[in-house]
C-alpha cells in the first residue's frame, strides 16, 4: 500500500475525529472573539512595543533564578517554519544532530549529556514516551508561550530524575485568540498550525486547543558512493536524490474547563491524539540504503490539570498534572529486495534487513503533583511527587510464537523531591533533597546453547540526591549564579527493554549519576536608553558515573544497545553577549564549549564464563561522536514600512557554527579520517504583518550558501530550501 494512502487511512480513523473536534472548536473561539469584542475600530493587537517589554520582563526574571537557565521567547519565532528542536538548537550548550530532513531520527546534547539524560517536558508533565509523533521535531513554536532549557540542576518542581537538564515547553495562556498558519517549501514541505483559546469572563469557562499537520518527501540531494549490489564494491561518488525519506505528522490537543473560579486556578480536562508514518532510508551510516522500510506512531492521551492557589489555608499553593498515555508503535519490514542508492535491487530471501511489523504498544501513566507553601516573607518550602508506571505488549504477525511476547516488560519510577528556599534582599538560596525509586519487569537468555532459554527477571532500585542553588546581585546590573547537585538518573523504558527491533534490551544496566556543578554571571552593561547590552557566561563541571550510552555497530544497521560505559567527566564554558538598539536591531553571539573526557580505565564486560577486564584505550581522550565547540550569531532588524506600530516588516540573519570533531576515537590508527568537518550555515528570514498585525507573511531560507552538513556518522542533512508561511491571528 502506497505510504500516503496508508497514513491517509489512519488519520480517517480517531485522529481525523479529534481533529475536527479541534477545528470546530477554533471556529467557535474565532466566533466568541469577533462578537464579544468592542469596535473594530478601537480593538487593534496588543502593542507591539508593550508585548516586546511585557515578554522581556518575565524571560529576565526567570533567567535570574538560582539555576544555569536558558529562555526562549516563542513569540519570536511564531512567523517562521522552524519546530521547537531547531529553536533550542540556536541556544547556548544545546547540540541537537539529525540523521536527515523533516521529521527525521535526531540526538539531544545538552553540556555533553544527551538522550534521555535531559529530560522533555509539556507544562511540567514528563514526555518520556509520548511516541516519535510527539517529539521536539513535530511541535511547532506557535504551540509555545516560551521555553525552558535548565542545565545541570533542576527544581524539584520539575519531579524529573535527569542527569543533566531539562526543557520545559511552557504553552500559550492567552485568554481568546486564534492564530493560524500555514506554510509549504522545499522538498515538497508543507506545515500548517491552529491554536486557539476562549474564555468567557463571567463563568471561567474556558477552551483551549491546537492542532499540527507537517508533510516533506525530503528528496533533498545527497553524496554517496553507491554499492553495486552483484559485486559489493563501491562506484565513484556522485550525487542522487533521496528516493524513500517521506515523513507525515498529524497532532492535536484540546483542554475544556474553568478557570477563575474560587476552587481553582483552572480545571482542565483533555486530550492529546497524534500519528506520524515515516520511511526510513538510511541505517547508521549513508551506505546503508533502504527502499521501503517503514514505521508509524500512534498516540492518545487523556490529561488532567488542576491548580490551586491559597488551597484550605493562605500561601498554600498546590498543582496536578496527569495523563494516562496510549502509544502504539509499529516498524515494517517486509520487502524481499535490497536497494541501492541508484534504487537498484536484487532479491532477497526474506526482507532488506529482518523480516518483520513489530508491533508495540506501550502504556504509561504519569502523575505529577507540587505543593508549595510560603512560610513568611522570606522563606518558602516545596515538595513534588512523579510517579510514572509503563508497560509494554508486543507482538508480530511475522512471528507470532515468540516466547518474547509473553514475558513481562514494564517499569515504574516515583521520585520524590523537598526544597526549602530563602531570599534576602539581593540573595536567594534553595536546597533541596530528591528520592528516586524504581523497579522494573523484564526477561533475559539465560541458555548457555544456540537454544534461547527465557527467564523472566526483577529489577529493584533506590537512590537519594541532594543539592544547592544560590544567587546574588553583587550590584542591581550584576548578578552571580551558583549551583550543585549530586543527582542519578534511572533507565528508561527503550534503554532496559529496547524495542524489540532496532535496539536490543539491557536488563543489566544500572542508574547513571552525576555531581554537576555550574558557576554563572548576568551582567547588564546598559540598561536603559536607545543602547541595551547584556552579557551572560557559566563555567560547568560534569563528573558522571555508570554513564549509559548507545553502543552502535556502524556495521549494523540495527545492532544497537544501551550500556554502562564508566565514568565521564565534562568541563567547560558558554558565553552570550545580546544587543538591542532602540528595539529597532537586535543581535546575539553565543558559543560553547565542552571537554568531555572519558574516564574509564577498564571496560568491565560479564557473561556466562565470568567477568573480564580489558583496558580502555579510549582512557584520557574525548568521547567520540560528540561535538565540542559550537555556536549561533543572529542579527535582526524591525522596520514600519507603513508608519504605525503594528505593521511590521522583520529581518532575521542565523549563522550556525560547529568545529570538526572525530566519529571513533581520535588517537586510534594513524591519520583518523572518521571526521565530521567544520560547518557553518547560514539562515534568513523575513516577514511582513500588515491589516493592523491579523495578516503575516514571511518567506525563509535555509543553509543559505547550500553547505554540506553533516550529523552522526556524517548522515547529511538538507541542503538550501525555501519555504514560504502565511499565518492568521486575532487576539481581544
Amino acid at each position: 500500500m502506497p505510504v500516503k494512502t496508508y497514513f491517509l487511512k489512519r488519520i480517517l480513523r480517531l485522529p481525523t475525529t479529534y481533529v475536527l473536534l479541534t477545528v470546530t472548536l477554533l471556529l467557535t473561539v474565532s466566533q466568541s472573539i469577533a462578537q464579544d469584542t468592542i469596535p473594530s475600530d478601537t480593538i487593534k493587537r496588543k502593542n507591539v512595543d508593550e508585548v516586546r517589554v511585557d515578554g522581556n520582563a518575565t524571560i529576565q526574571k526567570i533567567k535570574e533564578q538560582s539555576y544555569n537557565i536558558n529562555v526562549i521567547d516563542a513569540k519570536q519565532l511564531y512567523n517562521s517554519s522552524i519546530d521547537i528542536n531547531q529553536a533550542l538548537n540556536r541556544t547556548t550548550g544545546v547540540r541537537v544532530r539529525e540523521d536527515g530532513g523533516l521529521g527525521s531520527t535526531f540526538n539531544f546534547s545538552l553540556n555533553g549529556f544527551t538522550g534521555r539524560q535531559v529530560k522533555f517536558f509539556i507544562d511540567g508533565l514528563p514526555m518520556d514516551n509520548f511516541g516519535s509523533s510527539l517529539s521536539l521535531n513535530n511541535l511547532p513554536t506557535t504551540m509555545a508561550e516560551r521555553i525552558e532549557i535548565y542545565k545541570g540542576v533542576l527544581p524539584v518542581s520539575l519531579g524529573a530524575d535527569a542527569l543533566g537538564g531539562a526543557v520545559n515547553i511552557v504553552t500559550r495562556k492567552n485568554a481568546n485568540y486564534l492564530d493560524v498558519s500555514y506554510g509549504f517549501g522545499s522538498f515538497n514541505t508543507h506545515k500548517a498550525g491552529i491554536n486557539g483559546a476562549y474564555t468567557d469572563a463571567k463563568t471561567g469557562f474556558t477552551v483551549r486547543a491546537n492542532a499540527f499537520y507537517n508533510y516533506s518527501d525530503n528528496s533533498y540531494r545527497v553524496r554517496v558512493r553507491p554499492i553495486d549490489l552483484q559485486s559489493g564494491q563501491f562506484m565513484e561518488e556522485r550525487e542522487v536524490k533521496r528516493f524513500h525519506d517521506s515523513y507525515n505528522s498529524i497532532g492535536g490537543q484540546v483542554d475544556v474547563g474553568l478557570t477563575n473560579r474560587s476552587y481553582a486556578d483552572h480545571l482542565l480536562f483533555g486530550a492529546v491524539v497524534s500519528g506520524n508514518e515515516r520511511d526510513i532510508q538510511t541505517g547508521v551510516i549513508m551506505d546503508q540504503v533502504f527502499g521501503a522500510r517503514t514505521a508509524n506512531s500512534s498516540s492518545v492521551i487523556p490529561t488532567l490539570k488542576y491548580k490551586k492557589s491559597d488551597l484550605f489555608v493562605d500561601n498554600l499553593d498546590f498543582t496536578l498534572y496527569s495523563a494516562y498515555n496510549l502509544t502504539t508503535n509499529n516498524f515494517i519490514d517486509t520487502t524481499r529486495l535490497r536497494y541501492n542508492w541508484l534504487q537498484e535491487t536484487i532479491p532477497t530471501s526474506a526482507a532488506e534487513v529482518v523480516r518483520s511489523q513489530l508491533k508495540n504498544k506501550d502504556n504509561e501513566l504519569l502523575t505529577t503533583a507540587n505543593l508549595a507553601y510560603k512560610l513568611g516573607e522570606h522563606q518558602s518550602l516545596s515538595l513534588n511527587y512523579l510517579l510514572t508506571d509503563f508497560r509494554r505488549q508486543s507482538s508480530d504477525v511475522e512471528d507470532p510464537n515468540n516466547p518474547t511476547f509473553v514475558m513481562p516488560q514494564g517499569l515504574r519510577k516515583q521520585n520524590l523531591g523537598l526544597a526549602w528556599q530563602t531570599t534576602y534582599g539581593g540573595l536567594n538560596a534553595t536546597v533541596f533533597g530528591k528520592l528516586f525509586m524504581l523497579n522494573a519487569k523484564s526477561f533475559e537468555d539465560v541458555s548457555a546453547t544456540p537454544t534461547p532459554d527465557y527467564q523472566a527477571t526483577a529489577l529493584s532500585r533506590t537512590n537519594g540526591g541532594y543539592g544547592t542553588a544560590f544567587s546574588y546581585f553583587i550590584r542591581e546590573d550584576w548578578q552571580a549564579k551558583a549551583s550543585y547537585e549530586h543527582t542519578y538518573r534511572l533507565p528508561e523504558a527503550t534503554e532496559l527493554l529496547g524495542d524489540g527491533l532496532f535496539t536490543r534490551r539491557n536488563t543489566n544496566l544500572r542508574p547513571e549519576r552525576s555531581d554537576n556543578i555550574n558557576v554563572g554571571m548576568l551582567y547588564t552593561v546598559i540598561k536603559e536608553g536607545q543602547h541595551r547590552l547584556n552579557l551572560e557566561g557559566n563555567f560547568i563541571f560534569r563528573n558522571a558515573k555508570d554513564y549509559i550510552r548507545q553502543d552502535q555497530q556502524q556495521s549494523q544497521p540495527v545492532d544497537r544497545q544501551f550500556i554502562n560505559v564508566g565514568d565521564v567527566r565534562t568541563t567547560g564554558g558558554e558565553a552570550e553577549i545580546r544587543y538591542v538598539w532602540n528595539d529597532r536591531i537586535f543581535a546575539n553571539v553565543n558559543a560553547t564549549y565542552q571537554r568531555i573526557i572519558d574516564r574509564t580505565e577498564f571496560i568491565v564486560s560479564e557473561n556466562l564464563n565470568g567477568v573480564t577486564r580489558t583496558p580502555n584505550l579510549n582512557y584520557g581522550y574525548r568521547i567520540p561522536n560528540m561535538p565540542y565547540f559550537f555556536g549561533n550569531a543572529n542579527v535582526g532588524a524591525r522596520f514600519e514600512p507603513f508608519g504605525n506600530d503594528r505593521d511590521v516588516l522583520n529581518l532575521n540573519y542565523n549563522v550556525n557554527f560547529v568545529e570538526r570533531y572525530y566519529l571513533t576515537p581520535s588517537q586510534l590508527g594513524l591519520n583518523n579520517t572518521d571526521i565530521i568537518p567544520q560547518q557553518v550555515s547560514h539562515d534568513f528570514i523575513a516577514d511582513i504583518s500588515f491589516g493592523n498585525g491579523k495578516y503575516i507573511v514571511a518567506a525563509e531560507c535555509r543553509n543559505l550558501l547550500n553547505s554540506e552538513l553533516f550529523d552522526n556518522y556524517r548522515l547529511q542533512k538538507p541542503g538550501r530550501s525555501f519555504f514560504l508561511k502565511l499565518r492568521y491571528f486575532i487576539t481581544q
